[in-house]
């Protein structure tokens, strides 16, 4: 046995977007990014893409709206330092949503092998989990122009 396993390509898809103020998330570079390989399916993936866009963009409403009134169309407009062709706040934006993503997979994923060795595997995946979960707050805070932690002396 040679040990590999054949999966079907991904189909190419359109872009996901939640509107014109955030950016599109293109399902091809999403996989790139993140990792993910054809077990997760295209209608799987998707469906966790539109729940993380419209978590992180709940979190990001208020904020929103004050840019909107300040005559800003969309997140690329927002000022902000501009690194490899896209706006810091775009990245970060990605970043939150891509996180939130991995942190979905990784929780609906994890229960496919149920052995001893899988168990030990699932307590390394919460520390993994708990890691994404932390990298959506931190992209949140980034694009709010908050500090990633509150200190408060008691």
């Amino acid at each position: 046995m040679s040990g590999l396993v054949a999966t079907a390509p991904s189909i190419a898809l359109d872009p996901i977007s939640s509107g014109d103020w955030d950016p599109s998330i293109d399902t091809i570079d999403a996989r790139a990014v993140m990792r993910v390989d054809s077990t997760v399916t295209n209608q799987r993936l998707i469906e966790s893409i539109q729940n993380a866009m419209a978590s992180v963009e709940d979190c990001l409403d208020e904020w929103q709206a004050q840019q909107v009134a300040l005559g800003r169309a969309k997140l690329e407009d927002v000022p902000s330092k501009t690194i490899g062709g896209s706006t810091r706040l775009v990245l970060a934006y990605k970043r939150a949503v891509y996180a939130t993503v991995q942190a979905e997979l990784l929780e609906r994923y994890r229960n496919f092998d149920t052995t001893a060795t899988a168990a030990k595997r699932a307590d390394t995946m919460d520390e993994t989990v708990d890691d994404y979960r932390r990298n959506v707050r931190y992209a949140i805070r980034d694009i709010l122009g908050r500090p990633r932690a509150d200190a408060e002396l008691i």
